[in-house]
Formats: structure tokens, C-alpha cells, sequence
């Protein structure tokens, strides 16, 4: 599916109706906007599609800039599906030096000639083309120009978020890289997910009663939330089970070998799957990680943990 250009079947009889955007997180925002473009597209006969990348244009503009992803391209089609748009629908587009270098008229251009694209629902405050200061009403007259409608979505605020900000993609990382699990739940509107291959640690949680389930992720890209302990739901072979994870450099156990590690306790679990996938969904952080004293002291504080996660209100 991923190429310079995505393949999106044209099967209304006008075309395509299309949105196009990063769709990092497949947030609240997100499908707010997917839930127009659907409907707007049945309004004018068209086929709702997505055109979105597989990386973040930051990585080839300025890769130490690039942010962590919320979505992997294998889940963000399914969460896509999700909301309404299957994989066909979907065109992963690679952003190269040719569609870096597009205005937004040659953009529009392409999409109209190349792909049917006749109805463009521009995400708020999204920008495309090499222009950084086109107008709303210039993007329109491009658009027009070029035999497409386009029309402005207005921006999407979930009823209980404070401040009154958008939901964004970039709201949703400064939470998880501060640790405000709730705050991003609130915005994903559903739990923040990792997930990887179980592979071997070093054992030691089985010789204070905490064994721990190792997890790798497959891609450096993906984001993970901010060191310490949290509450969480893991998945496994469609099984879900509470779990309490920490994520950093266990500076009690490893002292100055450092390396950061995710590591799980699933609760009342005690099976063999190393080398098996499995999936973290986080629902709160208890705490940050620190280093304690001894050993005991860190095993007390664990069965504390423990006890906090199994009361917690989590829904399966």
C-alpha cells in the first residue's frame, strides 16, 4: 500500500472525496473529521478516502525534530478502518523530494489528474503545498481551479477538555511525555497502545515475587509515555489481563548500567510467552521511578502497586 502513489479506487461515480493529513493517533479530532468526510462524500456521490503518510514529513525535513508517533502505519489503517474508511480507501503517500517540493496548486493538481480527487476536506488548520501563507480562501480558489470543492472543517474540542484547545496530535504527545494518561485517553478517546515481542530479561523479578514480562518494540518511532509505574491492560493472544508496567532504567536493580526497558507484571499470570506479541494499553501513572534503598524496600513498595492496580476502576 505504501508508495510515492497510493492507490485509491475511485468507486463513487463523481470520484474521490478526500482529507489529507498525518492522522498520527487516529484521535477524537480525527474522526470528528472522518465522520464529515463520509458524510459530505455520500452527499456529492463520492468515495470518502484518506491520504496520509507513513512517516512524519519531520523526519525528512528535520529529522531531530521529528516527533514520536502515536500510530504505526499497520494500526493506523486499522484504527482508520475503525472510523469508517477501509485499507482500500486508504493512500499512504511518501513524502520524498517530488511532493516536498509541490505547491499547493501542483499538490491539488495531482490529486485532481492522477487520483479523481473532485472534494478536499481541509482538516483544521492543516497546510499543504511548499506556501506557508496561503489564506483559507487561497487554498479555495486553488482548489477551484483545479476542478475541486474545498471546503474548511472547524476544529474539533472534546466537551470535558480544559482550556478549550483542539485535540491534537501534538496535545497527545506533551501529555504521554508528562505522564498525563488520562488527559490523552480523554483526546485518543480510548487507551494510549504499545506493542511488541516479549524477549528475555534478566530474571530477577521472579526472585522477589514480580516477574516481569520484557516487551521490544518493533519500531524505534513509536512513542512510549514517560518514565515510571503505571496501570495497565495487557493483551495477549486476545486475553486481556491487569498489569502493572514500569518503564525507565530500574536504578534500584541495574545502578549505573542504564538502559531503559518496558517491563510488565501481569497479575495472575504465569505462562511461558516469550517471543509472543503483546499489547500494553495504559490507564493511569501511580508513580515516577525512583530508586530505593534495598531490594525488600522495593519489593514492599511492588506489592503496593500491586494492590492499587487490582482496585482500579479499569474497564475491560
Amino acid at each position: 500500500m505504501t508508495s510515492s502513489h497510493p492507490d485509491i479506487p475511485a468507486r463513487g461515480k463523481a470520484g474521490i472525496g478526500a482529507v489529507v493529513g498525518m492522522f498520527d493517533g487516529v484521535h477524537l479530532g480525527h474522526q470528528f473529521l472522518i465522520e464529515r468526510l463520509i458524510e459530505e462524500s455520500a452527499r456529492r456521490d463520492l468515495t470518502p478516502g484518506i491520504f496520509t503518510f507513513p512517516r512524519h514529513p519531520l523526519s525528512v525535513i528535520a529529522p531531530s525534530k521529528a516527533p514520536g508517533l502515536l500510530t504505526e502505519p499497520e494500526e493506523k489503517l486499522s484504527l482508520l478502518a475503525n472510523a469508517g474508511i477501509p485499507a482500500k480507501q486508504v493512500g499512504f503517500m511518501v513524502f520524498d523530494d517530488t511532493l516536498r517540493g509541490m505547491s499547493a496548486e501542483s499538490f491539488m493538481r495531482m490529486l485532481h489528474d492522477r487520483y479523481r480527487v473532485r472534494f478536499i476536506l481541509r482538516g483544521f488548520n492543516n497546510r499543504f503545498g511548499t506556501e506557508r501563507s496561503l489564506t483559507p480562501g487561497d487554498y479555495k480558489r486553488i482548489a477551484s481551479a483545479n476542478g475541486i470543492e474545498l471546503v474548511d472543517a472547524a476544529s474539533f474540542c472534546h466537551k470535558e477538555e480544559s482550556h478549550g484547545l483542539p485535540v491534537s496530535s501534538s496535545r497527545i504527545r506533551h501529555a504521554l511525555a508528562e505522564g498525563a494518561i488520562e488527559e490523552a485517553t480523554l483526546m485518543l478517546g480510548r487507551p494510549y497502545r504499545i506493542s511488541g515481542t516479549v524477549v528475555a530479561g534478566k530474571h530477577l523479578g521472579h526472585t522477589i515475587g514480580f516477574p516481569t514480562a520484557n516487551l521490544r518494540l518493533p519500531h524505534s518511532t513509536k512513542l512510549t509515555p514517560a518514565d515510571g509505574v503505571y496501570i495497565c491492560r495487557a493483551v495477549i493472544n486476545g486475553q486481556k489481563f491487569r498489569a502493572m508496567v514500569n518503564i525507565g532504567t530500574r536504578p534500584t536493580i541495574d545502578g549505573i548500567n542504564r538502559l531503559r526497558s518496558i517491563e510488565a507484571h501481569i497479575i495472575d499470570f504465569d505462562e511461558d510467552i516469550y517471543g509472543q506479541s503483546m499489547s500494553l494499553d495504559f490507564f493511569h501513572r501511580m508513580r515516577p521511578e525512583k530508586r530505593f534503598p534495598s531490594i525488600s524496600e522495593l519489593a514492599h513498595q511492588l506489592d503496593s502497586d500491586r494492590r492499587v492496580t487490582l482496585d482500579y476502576p479499569m474497564r475491560f
